[in-house]
């Protein structure tokens, strides 16, 4: 944390020490939504999310880091302060997302609402492609209880997903997205996750060839409930070779 913000971290409860030269790594705090924000939506644009403006994401990126089924880790360049880069990323995803419609649900939603008010095209993509969708999940989630799903079979593999991430134009190639993705990594693996996720457009628009240099490897493409299509990247965080088959006696 700089001298400006002695608040705990928030997203991942613990500090980071790595980085690239004059960049560091570390977990989210509250006031660093004022940098997120803008830079998800300079960075990227072409997500659904940013078209609810930066005051929902700055709220988005809050709750998203208050979950403590998630990971948010950002980049702060040590000589001005600002923070150039962040990641946020799941430990497991049901829970985490079930956290946010406990606990931020209605505000994200007076939100989404109050801009989708204001422009005709958005509400209209949204109840196209979306709301129906989104309403369901959150019916399932509070008929369950609040309980996430179990295996019927033995307990599931432990998975997290790799939501964004997003470096400043001017800190490109200089190891900063590297760094960032290495601290996910790494919580993960301490949190006993076995695999890791994440899609990204496919070919030269999206980030494959990056995450494949980091030891990711591609998986073919995913169609979303919207239609967009995906390519589908999985990181494994647990050397098959060195573990017991599932279901093992021994």
């Amino acid at each position: 944390m700089t001298g400006r913000d002695r608040r705990p971290a928030e997203g991942g409860r613990g500090p980071f020490a790595s980085g690239p030269g004059g960049v560091r790594v570390r977990f989210f705090t509250h006031h660093d939504a004022t940098w997120t924000a803008p830079l998800h939506l300079r960075e990227l644009p072409g997500g659904f999310i940013t078209r609810f403006g930066e005051g929902f994401l700055e709220s988005y990126h809050r709750a998203f880091a208050r979950s403590p089924h998630a990971v948010v880790a950002v980049a702060e360049d040590l000589a001005t302060g600002r923070v150039v880069g962040a990641l946020f990323g799941t430990l497991d995803t049901r829970a985490h997302y079930g956290f946010l419609v406990r606990h931020h649900g209605p505000e994200l939603a007076v939100r989404i609402f109050v801009r989708a008010a204001r422009d005709s095209v958005l509400a209209r993509d949204l109840v196209r492609s979306r709301a129906a969708r989104y309403a369901r999940g959150v019916v399932r989630y509070l008929f369950s209880g609040g309980r996430t799903a179990r295996a019927k079979d033995g307990p599931a593999e432990r998975v997290g997903l790799l939501e964004h991430v997003m470096v400043d134009a001017g800190y490109r190639r200089r190891g900063v997205g590297s760094a960032l993705v290495a601290a996910y990594e790494e919580r993960a693996r301490a949190a006993g996750l076995e695999r890791l996720e994440l899609v990204t457009l496919p070919g030269e628009r999206g980030a494959g060839a990056f995450y494949e240099r980091l030891g990711w490897r591609p998986g073919g493409e995913r169609v979303s409930r919207s239609g967009e299509r995906f390519a589908f990247y999985s990181r494994p965080l647990v050397d098959a070779s060195a573990s017991s088959p599932r279901g093992s006696t021994g």
